[in-house]
């Protein structure tokens, strides 16, 4: 009787979410436990906790070359982006406009979306098929019933990075507000916002191996943030409620290993991503890259595998224990294929037979093996299957 192999399960689904460090899970241990308390309580308990949230402030705003001050947190990149859109539009005479892109994460349509239904006008620019938005479109949009100005720093579904630097100063040269959804470009992309006219900054921290269920607003004036929420003080007001005190600190710390390692974990997952796609592009005929003829962030692919049942290839791999996504986490329990890629000017059925893979800083080369090698197994069974 052979030796069983153990099931080797492989995590290439990172832009969902990543596995909180180590020492991000004993850091959240340490303040469940013995260091517990109450940030707003008045005595020494309490303030050893604002103490760490403080420190915690200072780690997420260095990530990406903040002030801390003009930090706070949230619950999500959601609750910050759906903040954001509401302060920009708050108080202001209908019609108002809001400028988009047809690519934003889900969050940020349907709250255009939501504004539409209440009188406002949404446009949302197009992008050309490496995935990138039509700044002749932004400058032509741009009026003074302009509100806000909203465009992703990085696409989560394929990793194309907007020309953010281009952007902002157009937005500053009107003096239209501008925010950017910057949950998969926070750690890993080299950001110095305070060298940016970026007006709105949000993230997530599960992004970059913080726990899930804490987020950030940033603001180059946290006076133009109108609360959504009522009945305390936490963060300056303007998210008022019992601070999620682990999450916090687990996303400072999170912060913190990912700002002393950031140039190592960029290039290590650059060399991961694109090893995973030399491999796979040998092994496997009729693949592209979708947006890969644009700069993307390190750590993304998308692929289209021509030929192939996306949803199918999804469930075989899945039983194979190697984890993937035909889109974003928020979408993908739709039946439907991503709106990105059509936007990108895929067809249906080319953007069914896409995927998502996404890499962090705990998978390893032996895992691209394994993965590249059982994909293109799997492709050729699912071609011959269908044709």
């Amino acid at each position: 009787m052979g030796v069983k192999v153990p099931f080797q399960e492989i995590y290439l689904d990172n832009n969902a979410t990543t596995r909180p460090l180590p020492e991000v899970r004993k850091a959240m241990f340490e303040v469940l436990g013995g260091q517990f308390g109450n940030p707003s309580s008045v005595h020494s308990v309490g303030e050893r906790a604002r103490q760490k949230i403080t420190l915690a402030r200072n780690s997420v705003a260095s990530l990406f070359g903040g002030v801390p001050s003009r930090l706070i947190f949230t619950s999500c990149g959601t609750e910050a982006n759906n903040l954001i859109f509401s302060s920009a539009t708050w108080g202001r005479p209908k019609p108002f406009r809001i400028i988009t892109s047809q690519v934003e994460h889900s969050s940020i349509l349907a709250m255009c979306d939501h504004l539409e239904a209440l009188g406002g006008e949404v446009i949302k620019l197009p992008v050309n098929r490496a995935g990138l938005v039509d700044i002749e479109g932004l400058n032509a949009a741009l009026s003074e019933e302009t509100a806000l100005v909203s465009i992703q720093w990085v696409n989560n579904e394929t990793g194309v990075i907007q020309p953010i630097q281009t952007i902002c100063k157009i937005c500053k040269s009107k003096q239209v507000p501008f925010h950017t959804d910057a949950a998969q470009a926070v750690g890993k992309l080299r950001i110095n916002i305070s060298s940016l006219p970026i007006d709105y900054l949000s993230l997530t921290g599960h992004k970059f191996h913080s726990p899930q269920g804490v987020g950030a607003l940033y603001s180059l004036c946290l006076d133009t943030v109108h609360p959504t929420l009522f009945g305390g003080t936490q963060e300056r007001g303007l998210r008022p409620g019992t601070e999620n005190f682990p999450g916090i600190i687990g996303m400072g710390v999170a912060a913190q290993v990912r700002y002393e390692n950031l140039s190592e974990h960029i290039e290590r997952l650059e060399i991961l991503r694109d090893q995973f796609e030399k491999q796979v592009l040998e092994l496997v005929p009729q693949v592209i890259i979708n947006g890969g003829q644009a700069d993307r962030v390190c750590n993304t692919s998308n692929l289209f595998f021509e030929g192939v049942d996306g949803q199918a290839l999804v469930a075989r791999l899945d039983q194979e224990g190697i984890y993937c996504s035909q889109s974003s986490a928020c979408t993908n329990q739709r039946p439907e294929p991503s709106y990105v890629l059509q936007a990108m000017g895929l067809s249906e059925e080319e953007a069914y037979s896409s995927l998502r893979f996404s890499f962090s800083i705990e998978n390893t080369f032996e895992e691209i093996e394994v993965a590249t090698r059982k994909i293109s197994k799997i492709c050729k069974q699912l071609r011959e299957f269908w044709h």
